[in-house]
């Protein structure tokens, strides 16, 4: 696949607009390969109901309203960047409820969406206050989701930051940032 064929979606997940982890996204974006395209959804923007796991009590039905345009997105991206806070050791609740859709629209008549996720790239960009090595558990998280679904690992961009704002103070994030989509 060309870098001009290639369609990134980054998924803010935080619990608010325009944090540590947005601001690594947006300048590491900033050094897309050529001619890549990006499109942005804050699940802020699209909330979810919380999932109800349905898969031995009946059929799921297809996605509808903001289940069905980030669906819709995350199909037709190449590459998916879930963009978020370490909450816990963990993701966020946006985040996880949207991986959590998943195993429903794995499951949705005519959306075939596993075998459409293998080979997409899922990429992660986390800011934390803490340790590198305090996003490990969350890294492997990431790492068997797109083992599971078929898809290449990118990798996790780090940042280190709790005020908003702090990232920018983060020269070893923000050096990464620039190679983080093009490296390898």
């Amino acid at each position: 696949m060309t870098d001009s064929a290639r369609r990134f979606l980054f998924l803010p997940g935080s619990t608010r607009h325009m944090g540590n982890s947005e601001q690594l996204a947006r300048l590491a974006a900033q050094h897309l390969p050529a001619g890549a395209e990006q499109h942005w959804l804050n699940l802020l923007d699209y909330p979810l109901p919380d999932f109800v796991d349905l898969r031995h009590d009946g059929a799921y039905a297809a996605p509808e309203g903001h289940a069905q345009t980030l669906a819709d997105a995350t199909l037709q991206a190449t590459d998916l960047v879930l963009v978020m806070p370490l909450y816990w050791y963990t993701m966020p609740v946006p985040t996880k409820r949207y991986l959590d859709y998943w195993s429903a629209w794995m499951r949705a008549p005519g959306l075939d969406f596993r075998t459409r996720m293998a080979g997409k790239t899922l990429w992660a960009v986390v800011a934390s206050s803490g340790a590198r090595s305090e996003v490990q558990p969350l890294a492997d998280t990431l790492l068997l989701t797109a083992q599971y679904m078929r898809m290449p690992w990118g990798g996790l961009l780090f940042g280190n930051g709790s005020r908003p704002g702090d990232i920018l103070q983060d020269q070893a994030a923000l050096t990464a940032a620039e190679t983080f989509f093009t490296a390898g």
